[in-house]
């Protein structure tokens, strides 16, 4: 996508003509339907503008210039935030954006939308110029720093594009300014930030909390199954429930994994929520909500013994858990979604992923199932390398460690090479930068689906997958005396 001119794209009317003409300018991959109101909408802000900046011009200057560099209708990717139009200055050091409404609505969601988008350009700049249009209206309204909203005009609109920042601007390849990992926090891992309340809900995340909050405003106890792929926002949802519910009532969580020290944090400055260790859990308290997170780590007889408690005392419940971790030796984890569906109604399922970059997830993908493979994927975030025996294994890891990775130990590994991270560490947890090491255990079946050798096979499997679930901006593999391998990982990136 790459930045275009307003005034050009204002001038096709409205309908298939429009949104042909925003593909042109906008260089997009494909060509996305907007409405006669979007395209009536722009055109109207175009001209209120137009008529400033040709009122202030010199005779013959050109003013259709400080209606270049904007994006239109930009998201950033994995969690579906769009910005109608959106300008960053060629240093990035200033940034304009401006929102669009055909219709008039209420102040409250003007100032609430520009006060969101406020937070997530907040990490490109400090100097954010902010402007809602609402074209039945005809009214300009702008959000300053302090968060104080007024009535505007299209002079002060027209003030900020002629700003001496904006004479120059970000041309393409804006997605380099927005990282998920920015955004989307973990509340184990970022206690403080989720404390401060310094992250916003995706629009599927605030849908599922809405039904919720509705199925336990009724009468009569529920118990309800959270469904989603590692890096879908399961367990900020869970908190942010728990948050909101804690106002009035004792709200309990449990998690499959281990606590972390994030856990701890929010558990002592939390009121009336408690996190606790699944297996840890009691009857001997009363409690008005039950939560369980990494349900699917939860052995049988521990999620027996919670379900009957929260039965006999009618208590609603929520159960979270990841559908994709693998079965592991004894094959527990297998059963999980079984065990979880018989308890639970309904099942709210998470699309997409939204903790890890797309890459990231469409290599974790295609690893796992060779079958699955998508194509047109820029895997640079991923390096594969390949070492003969545990000697240039170590020199790798060396190497790579001095650039920030932090190792992952899988189960069962016998490379010597025993500094790293195990799963008590990584479940809960994400990363920056990770490195792996996948020895001669590893291999695809007939049906090209990754297995591994040996006691801890399942186990292994299982902290592969989480780890690199868990790995936000780059991944290495390190395929230690296993050519075969080493070769069918270089295919997915051949792509």
């Amino acid at each position: 996508m790459k930045a275009m001119n307003l005034y050009l794209l204002s001038r096709a009317a409205g309908g298939d003509r429009f949104s042909k003409l925003a593909r042109e300018l906008t260089g997009s991959a494909y060509e996305k339907q907007y409405s006669l109101h979007e395209a009536e909408s722009l055109r109207a802000l175009t001209d209120g503008i137009a008529a400033v900046l040709r009122k202030r011009a010199k005779a013959g200057e050109d003013w259709i210039c400080h209606l270049d560099g904007f994006y239109f209708s930009f998201t950033i990717a994995h969690i579906s935030k769009e910005f109608d139009l959106l300008k960053i200055s060629g240093d990035g050091e200033a940034v304009l954006n401006i929102e669009l409404k055909s219709e008039n609505i209420e102040e409250s969601r003007i100032m609430k939308q520009l006060s969101q988008n406020r937070y997530y350009l907040s990490h490109i700049s400090r100097s954010i110029y902010s402007f809602t249009y609402v074209m039945e209206t005809d009214t300009v309204y702008t959000l300053n720093d302090r968060g104080h909203m007024r009535v505007c005009s299209m002079e002060d609109l027209a003030d900020a594009l002629c700003r001496p920042a904006f004479s120059g601007y970000v041309e393409k390849d804006l997605d380099q300014y927005f990282r998920a990992s920015d955004y989307l926090i973990s509340p184990a891992a970022e206690p403080d930030r989720f404390l401060s309340g310094s992250y916003f809900l995706t629009n599927q995340q605030a849908e599922f909390k809405r039904r919720i909050l509705e199925v336990f405003s009724e009468p009569g106890s529920s118990a309800i199954a959270v469904k989603g792929t590692a890096g879908t926002g399961k367990t900020l949802l869970l908190f942010d429930l728990a948050m909101t519910l804690s106002k009035k009532k004792r709200v309990l969580l449990l998690t499959g994994g281990n606590l972390q020290q994030g856990h701890i944090v929010l558990d002592e400055r939390l009121k009336n929520v408690f996190i606790r260790t699944a297996d840890s859990f009691t009857e001997r308290e009363n409690w008005d909500y039950l939560f369980l997170d990494e349900a699917n780590r939860i052995s049988e007889e521990v999620i027996n013994g919670i379900m009957k408690y929260v039965s006999i005392c009618g208590i609603p419940c929520i159960m979270a858990y990841d559908p994709h971790v693998l079965t592991d030796a004894d094959g527990r984890l297998a059963e999980a979604e079984k065990r979880i569906l018989a308890y639970c109604s309904p099942l709210l399922e998470f699309t997409g992923n939204i903790r890890i970059n797309r890459p990231m997830f469409s290599f974790l993908q295609n690893l796992f199932h060779t079958k699955e493979k998508a194509r047109s994927i820029d895997y640079s975030c991923v390096d594969v390398l390949c070492a003969g025996d545990k000697d240039e294994a170590a020199a790798i890891l060396s190497y790579y460690r001095e650039k920030g990775y932090r190792k992952i130990n899988l189960p069962g590994e016998d490379t010597g090479l025993c500094e790293g991270l195990g799963e008590e560490e990584i479940v809960g947890n994400e990363f920056d930068c990770i490195l792996l090491i996948m020895d001669g255990r590893f291999y695809y079946d007939k049906e090209k689906h990754l297995r591994c050798a040996g006691e801890a096979a399942g186990k292994a499997l299982n902290l592969l997958y989480e780890g690199i679930s868990r790995t936000r901006e780059r991944l290495c593999i390190v395929v230690l005396g296993n050519e075969k391998m080493f070769d069918n990982i270089l295919s997915i990136r051949e792509l």
